[in-house]
């Protein structure tokens, strides 16, 4: 694609987006790809009692201390002494952080190569890089 036609576009650009204005895929993929990752990605809460961290008891009457009480999810946590609250926080941030990558998940469906998103993901940290100069060179 020509890079004088990106010149226009939202700094920075979401990867997805990078791909589609450069060609290396469809907008249908990108789509497709990103209603999976949502759904992998679901609540902190599944993925806890996924685990096995949490009973999906506990989650029930965590959740319905909540409503009652108006409090978040750890305080009902602690408050029903199914875990510490500093726990509970540690354990819903990290089930938070694990989220699978969109690029991870076009080369599982066989969108891109292994190589090809490298490649891509070089290419989009380059163009951000060189965006980010170009920005903070216009506010000089």
């Amino acid at each position: 694609m020509n890079n004088n036609a990106m010149e226009f576009l939202d700094v920075p650009v979401l990867f997805g987006r990078f791909l589609i204005l450069n060609g290396i895929l469809m907008e249908r993929d990108i789509v497709e790809a990103v209603r999976v990752q949502k759904d992998l990605n679901a609540s902190p809460l599944f993925r806890v009692v996924e685990k096995g961290l949490l009973s999906l008891e506990d989650v029930k009457r965590a959740r319905a201390y909540q409503w009652e009480k108006m409090t978040t999810f750890c305080q009902a946590i602690d408050a029903l002494k199914i875990l510490p609250f500093d726990d509970c926080n540690a354990l819903l941030k990290s089930a938070n952080q694990q989220h699978i990558p969109l690029g991870e998940i076009l080369v599982k469906q066989g969108k891109i190569t292994l190589q090809e998103l490298a490649n891509a993901l070089e290419q989009h940290r380059k163009h951000q890089s060189r965006q980010r100069t170009e920005i903070v060179g216009c506010n000089h």
